[in-house]
């Protein structure tokens, strides 16, 4: 199974798999054979935390449980942490409502794409894990900003490739030639 820019799609076309729901528009993401759709960790986040603000992202998977990318949609009415968004670590990656949680110094450097769903900021930001060795990497992101959102209490859709699994090449064909509505 080869995935990013391994995959030859000519090859192996790969299978449509339905995703979204709870304020998410429904959407149709293409994977190639061998990757399946399955849910994330529940995120780290304060006591108290609304359950539709604590929603774990969707995930990309081999049959190894190596993670590609992932992807998630943030209510608008839930709070996020400035701190976590501007220095992620340890598993506490970014979470964004809209491309405006971007940070600033990090936005500098985004470029804005066009997606089947709706204009994107793509960029990469750095990650920092110390937990058995220090590792830093830079994780590519694309925060759409949905031109249809089912709900518009959901107006953007992240997708990130944890670990910089997939580069920021890879991340962006997955939304613009894998990703489409339905």
């Amino acid at each position: 199974m080869s995935f990013g820019a391994d995959w030859d799609r000519e090859a192996d076309p790969g299978t449509p798999h339905s995703i979204g729901g709870d304020g998410v528009p429904r959407l149709r993401l293409t994977l190639p054979d061998g990757v399946d759709v399955k849910k994330g960790h529940t995120l780290v986040t304060a006591p108290g935390t609304p359950a539709e603000c604590r929603v774990p992202p969707q995930r990309a998977v081999d049959d190894h449980w190596n993670v590609y990318y992932s992807w998630y949609s943030m209510p608008t009415s839930c709070e996020v942490d400035k701190e976590r968004n501007e220095n992620p670590h340890n598993g506490m990656h970014p979470r964004y409502r809209t491309a405006a949680d971007i940070p600033p110094a990090v936005n500098k450097t985004a470029r804005t794409v066009s997606t089947p769903l709706g204009p994107a900021r793509v960029f990469k930001q750095k990650f920092w894990r110390a937990t058995n060795e220090y590792r830093s990497f830079y994780e590519p992101f694309v925060v759409i900003t949905l031109d249809k959102p089912a709900d518009p209490e959901y107006p953007t859709l992240v997708f990130t490739s944890e670990e910089a699994k997939i580069s920021e090449t890879d991340l962006l064909r997955v939304v613009t030639r894998d990703l489409t509505p339905r």
